[in-house]
């Protein structure tokens, strides 16, 4: 039996962080490693921003085979040292490995978040926005991982984001890959090559237009190596893909469950129109992202106020369902009075008050009432500075009703 087979079934968490940090250290790691239960996560205390977080590791090892475990274990540990890999001091020598990464956006704002957290600077990772809820950063490829390039690596290579990303682009479109379509006809394109950039994949858009689909191109990046095209006016198109979609949202390392429609040269975020058979499918899918990512951010912020020792009311993201069906009604959050709140953007605001009913208004006609009130903070998701409570009339205004 090897050292990583001890394990016959999948371990806690605390005996895979064991594992993972015995096998650092068997790779030769001399420097104290110091492992967080709560944040699940590695660090080294003498390195500024060296963090390796657990989550998807131990996601990806409970998920497949014993038998491919060892080789896994392997590679987190290989990924462990990548940050000792120099990237070449010139754009020049660094440019044939230069990719870009699609990611969620929330992927960089919570580590910036989670920086804060610790007391320490990320360093600006610039990335080209796609959609509304997707980016593109750049990153240099290793073979055992990837390395984000952040801004500051940019400026010492003299070249800007738009610069070097049409260099990786160049690169994409270098690399094999395949996608799966219909033999004849329309139908969906699923990408097949499993390397890490098939959502990166939606750059190719020369190639993405000489699908046979109806309509326009619509695409969906559930993970970093599942991309699905199908036509914006192929029904059965869409159903066989929110389907792929829903089973690869299961696996490790999650992405979007959002679709994507190619505008000319462009990605731009899409819903079909509500009297189409999917709405209801893809709106669920919609909120259940938005839902996941403001609770990371409400529990980061969390942290950071109780950190800071300030009094700030982070608001939760809840979801209105049918008892007898489940079916998703709406989204709300609640503005309580007396008190600072951080607002995520939801279906409707629930008002309430000390010894009196809460009270439903519509977020659009809040807007339009109190919006003055309402300060957008520039941060992903999006979030309100609410400090001020509206008054009976506004509220009167806004046509709050009691909650059924």
């Amino acid at each position: 039996m090897g050292f990583f087979d001890r394990f016959s079934g999948p371990p806690t968490k605390d005996k895979f962080a064991d594992l993972i940090m015995a096998g650092i250290r068997r790779a030769g790691e001399k420097r104290k490693i110091i492992y967080d239960p709560s944040e699940f996560r590695l660090t080294v205390a003498s390195e500024k921003g060296r963090a390796m977080f657990l989550h998807n590791g131990f996601a990806e090892y409970c998920a497949v085979p014993k038998a491919e475990r060892n080789k896994m274990v392997a590679r987190f540990v290989r990924n462990w040292f990548v940050a000792e890999k120099s990237i070449p001091d010139e754009f020049q020598d660094a440019s044939h490995d230069l990719l870009p990464a699609v990611r969620e956006r929330a992927y960089f704002a919570m580590a910036e978040l989670m920086m804060q957290l610790d007391g320490k600077e990320l360093g600006e990772i610039p990335y080209h926005q796609l959609g509304d809820h997707l980016a593109i950063a750049l990153v240099y490829d290793l073979p055992e991982a990837m390395q984000t390039i952040g801004q500051e690596r940019l400026d010492k290579w003299g070249v800007t984001l738009y610069e070097a990303m049409e260099v990786a682009r160049e690169n994409l479109g270098k690399l094999q890959f395949a996608f799966i379509g219909p033999k004849e006809g329309d139908g969906v394109y699923i990408s097949a090559t499993n390397d890490n950039y098939d959502a990166s994949r939606l750059l190719l858009v020369d190639t993405i237009r000489q699908f046979r689909v109806k309509g326009d191109p619509v695409a969906m990046v559930p993970n970093r190596d599942t991309l699905i095209v199908t036509g914006s006016d192929d029904v059965d198109g869409i159903i066989s893909m929110l389907a792929l979609v829903k089973a690869a949202l299961q696996k490790p390392r999650p992405m979007s469950g959002l679709a994507l429609r190619l505008d000319g040269d462009e990605w731009v975020s899409w819903m079909p129109p509500v009297s189409h058979p999917c709405y209801d499918e893809m709106r669920v899918l919609q909120i259940q992202s938005a839902a996941q990512h403001y609770n990371q951010q409400k529990e980061l912020l969390d942290k950071l106020n109780q950190k800071n020792r300030t009094d700030i009311f982070v608001a939760s993201f809840f979801i209105i369902q049918d008892k007898e069906t489940e079916k998703v009604l709406s989204t709300y959050c609640v503005w309580a009075n007396g008190c600072l709140g951080l607002l995520p953007q939801t279906e409707k605001i629930a008002f309430c008050e000390k010894d009196k009913a809460v009270v439903m208004v519509d977020w659009d006609r809040a807007v339009e009432v109190v919006g003055s009130l309402m300060k957008p903070m520039g941060v992903y998701p999006e979030r309100f500075r609410v400090s001020e409570y509206p008054t009976d009339e506004q509220l009167r205004a806004m046509g709050a009703e009691e909650p059924r």
